[in-house]
């Protein structure tokens, strides 16, 4: 049994498919009902859902509750994320606690499935979702950035401390799901946003059934050994397309 967050859309409801498909039982997390119940109709006999909000501590014990008649859980895949706006460092805060709560989804939220759900992840592999944007400051970015950059450190202690599965750290590049769709929408004309624009025009873009694909490869088909090869994993890197 796989749990993936995020499959409501974008990449994690591609690798919930890209699960399915391949005969794996998946328990997808997600807030749209409506998107995980016609994730389910596709794959009725290998798909289970529930909807949570991950940023709000009742949706991690409803997660955790649902879950509870599972023995062992094969992996979990971090993929929910939110649509965290382009602000200035100076306008960060403007919305109240919206910074708050991105980091609920982002940094808090997988701690705490990962600790609730420690007891049933023994011998498990967990994939992060990562960003270059954790790393690189891009002006206008500023809370994503940070964000992320908090999400990466989260991710990387796990790597260190939950000894008993293995952490893996993928950085997918861009990828066509609803957050660059908001990106390219968008009326700022900042240097990154113009930078994923030019990538869209050029067709370099990966799509979500692609990026969903390669971590199943990951999560399933790639042994102990090549994964301590890597730190983390670039899907834009050819070198790192093994599979």
């Amino acid at each position: 049994m796989f749990i993936v967050t995020g499959a409501s859309s974008g990449i994690g409801q591609a690798t919930a498919l890209a699960l399915a498909s391949r005969g794996f039982d998946v328990f997808a997390v997600g807030r749209n009902v409506d998107s995980l119940q016609n994730l389910q109709n596709q794959y009725p006999e290998k798909v289970r859902f529930v909807s949570a909000d991950i940023s709000r501590t009742v949706g991690i014990d409803t997660i955790i509750d649902a879950t509870s008649s599972i023995k062992r859980v094969d992996g979990i895949v971090h993929a929910a994320g939110s649509s965290v706006p382009l602000a200035a460092y100076q306008d960060m805060l403007k919305n109240g606690d919206d910074l708050e709560q991105h980091f609920s989804v982002h940094v808090t939220a997988p701690i705490a499935l990962n600790n609730g759900l420690a007891g049933k992840l023994s011998g498990s592999r967990i994939l992060y979702i990562d960003s270059n944007s954790a790393n690189s400051l891009r002006i206008g970015w500023a809370a994503y950035s940070i964000v992320k950059a908090a999400a990466q450190m989260a991710a990387r202690s796990a790597v260190a401390e939950l000894k008993r599965s293995t952490v893996i750290r993928l950085f997918p590049g861009g990828v066509r799901t609803p957050l660059i769709d908001a990106v390219l929408a968008s009326s700022d004309q900042s240097e990154v946003v113009a930078i994923f624009r030019k990538l869209d025009r050029d067709g370099e873009l990966s799509t979500a059934e692609v990026v969903g694909a390669y971590i199943v490869h990951l999560l399933v088909d790639a042994s102990d050994r090549q994964l301590a090869s890597r730190e983390y994993w670039d899907f834009q890197d050819q070198n790192d397309r093994i599979f």
